[in-house]
């Protein structure tokens, strides 16, 4: 629901005939849109990782992706995903917002980073607008040619971050001003289980990543969470009841939420270096509908189907900050965007219809 706050003015000591009171203008002024994390779980069975989208959209739009292996995209078998994703929409005059994405390629299991420059003045700093993971990119000479990479792999997990970095350019006698940037930094990681052309693919395989972000500022003050947490998985197949994690978040007043960094990784409980199918995944602030703090935040990255193979424990943090906002300058809008959609890549909600 959308609220207008209005400041009335009582004129004192008014005479006969004459009205002073009046109502200052509404808030106006750009509207931008702040991500506050993800979920999505696929309907019936856990899957492969081939891609997986998520970013911010206008109004109550937003941007979902995802694909598996061909158990997944109607070649063997179909399924469909249940998302929700969250943002948050501020108009208003205080906050001064600029966005951008960068893509890079990484190895599995390596952390790589990248990074854009801002031209923002006096930037605050820099949140995720959301992700995107691409198996069906060019490999190097020694990956398999009996594997298509467009197929996925299993995942032991991935995480996003970024950071707003400063660096003083010019002579060390005359310094100009200052040049920002924003650092993405990725992880993807897969391992073998039970396909053998697959697990040879995983030992060479490249992973294309995009990192989506916000670079804010306008703002004096923020407040800042860290959470990570760990639970080994259910395994009593099928479909073994495992849930997300969930922390408190304690902040208070009329602002944004948002996420810098986070990391879901899954690990045989043996402590062997396999994957898994992935059933549901996410990290989650669901955000009130007024400016209000959300009340907590849920990760998860989860196994649970009709056939499970590994016995996993999962892991998970996040870097999370609250974005205190004048309430007289600012209308904050939250909303989930949530909905099922075929495998691919829409804007949602998805019409099937079209």
């Amino acid at each position: 629901m959308k609220s207008i706050a209005f400041t009335f003015l009582l004129a004192l000591g008014c005479s006969k005939g004459s009205d002073d009171t009046s109502a200052a203008a509404p808030i106006s002024g750009p509207t931008h849109t702040v991500w506050s994390g993800w979920n999505h779980t696929w309907g019936m069975l856990s899957h492969r990782v081939s891609l997986i989208d998520v970013r911010t959209g206008e109004g109550d739009q937003a941007h979902s992706g995802i694909l598996g292996g061909d158990w997944s995209t109607g070649d063997t078998w179909s399924d469909d995903v249940n998302h929700r994703i969250h943002q948050q929409h501020i108009t208003g005059d205080q906050l001064l917002f600029e966005q951008g994405s960068i893509t890079f390629t990484i190895s599995a299991g390596e952390t790589a980073s990248a990074s854009a420059a801002v031209v923002m003045e006096n930037p605050n700093l820099a949140v995720l607008q959301g992700f995107t993971i691409n198996t069906d990119t060019a490999q190097t000479a020694g990956y398999p040619e009996d594997y298509d990479p467009a197929l996925g792999y299993t995942s032991r997990g991935f995480g996003f971050g970024v950071e707003l970095t400063a660096q003083r350019v010019g002579h060390e006698k005359a310094l100009s001003s200052d040049a920002y940037e924003v650092v993405a930094t990725a992880n993807v990681d897969w391992g073998p289980r039970d396909r053998d052309d697959m697990n040879r693919a995983i030992e060479h395989a490249t992973t294309e990543v995009t990192v989506h972000y916000a670079v804010l500022a306008g703002f004096d003050e923020t407040d800042t969470a860290s959470y990570s947490g760990a639970q080994d998985l259910a395994h009593d197949p099928p479909n073994s009841p495992q849930a997300a994690l969930t922390e408190p978040l304690n902040w208070t007043g009329h602002g944004i939420a948002a996420i810098r960094s986070f990391g879901l990784s899954l690990h045989d409980t043996d402590g062997g270096a396999g994957g898994d199918y992935l059933r549901s995944f996410g990290v989650e602030m669901t955000p009130t509908s007024d400016g209000q703090p959300p009340a907590s935040v849920e990760t998860e990255i989860l196994t649970h189907s009709a056939l499970e193979l590994g016995i996993m424990s999962m892991a998970a943090e996040t870097d999370l900050v609250w974005i205190p906002l004048d309430a007289s300058r600012n209308r904050i809008e939250g909303i989930s965007v949530e909905g099922s959609h075929p495998v691919g890549t829409y804007s949602v909600p998805h019409d099937a219809g079209l």
